[in-house]
């Protein structure tokens, strides 16, 4: 059975472009839905040797009609065609959001959990080791892992703060942390830097605390006298778990 495309041109001279823009887009769709119909239904019933030649014979049809139709309707904005192509420009959108969806819940998401007992024993040995190495009381590394991810290595700020110990993606880089999600990478990152501050200030941890959450520069130019609001909180958030961990 074969396809007669001068039927279907036959069938559409009557109507002229600005007919069917004048009949409004429901009169589009059905005559278009009608068409397609009749050219689809006997594909049901060919064997597989002409598949082929009637799927291309399709193909040209419908090219056929994106002209009949998109004539006029593309003006007025009202083109099923262009509806088409927007759709389809649509669902790639989608799609790409969705990837990107994906790879932010697989790679972002444990960020907002709490890490588990497992994975809490670890850490807290981590930190113990880490201490030693870098010679700083285990119960300081404890007090600002806790106060600066409350232990979850995957932790980001809304600054861009990462890990444990929240490096800043450049203080990491000067530390020598590859990758600040490596829980002890961070912790040895982190615990070096501590220290650094606080053989700058000679043991002041008032001013080590500050100048690691509030920046050196900002600690040497301003003085404790101007901290901010939210590095005061944190001095005091320090201390209270210092003393925790020491009772």
């Amino acid at each position: 059975m074969s396809i007669d495309t001068t039927k279907i041109v036959g069938a559409f001279r009557s109507f002229s472009p600005q007919k069917l823009a004048a009949e409004g887009e429901v009169r589009n769709h059905k005559k278009f839905t009608q068409v397609l119909d009749g050219t689809v239904k006997p594909l049901k019933i060919l064997d597989n040797s002409k598949l082929q030649a009637a799927e291309v014979a399709t193909f040209s049809q419908l090219h056929l009609l994106q002209g009949l139709f998109s004539a006029d309707e593309e003006k007025a904005g009202d083109d099923f065609f262009s509806n088409l192509r927007q759709l389809e420009s649509l669902e790639k959108t989608v799609a790409q959001k969705s990837h990107i969806l994906d790879k932010y819940y697989i790679v972002q998401q444990p960020s907002l959990l709490n890490p588990g007992q497992d994975e809490r024993s670890e850490i807290e040995q981590m930190i113990d080791q880490v201490a030693k190495k870098v010679s700083l009381a285990p119960e300081l590394i404890h007090s600002v892992v806790s106060a600066e991810s409350a232990y979850n290595p995957s932790a980001i700020s809304h600054a861009g703060a990462q890990g444990l110990m929240q490096l800043m993606p450049e203080t990491a880089k000067e530390l020598g942390v590859q990758d600040s999600f490596n829980p002890l990478q961070n912790l040895l990152g982190g615990s070096k830097y501590l220290k650094q501050l606080l053989d700058k200030y000679e043991g002041d941890l008032d001013s080590a605390l500050a100048a690691y959450n509030w920046g050196q520069g900002n600690v040497d130019r301003r003085g404790l006298e101007q901290m901010p609001e939210e590095t005061r909180a944190y001095l005091t958030k320090i201390k209270s778990l210092l003393k925790t961990q020491s009772a």
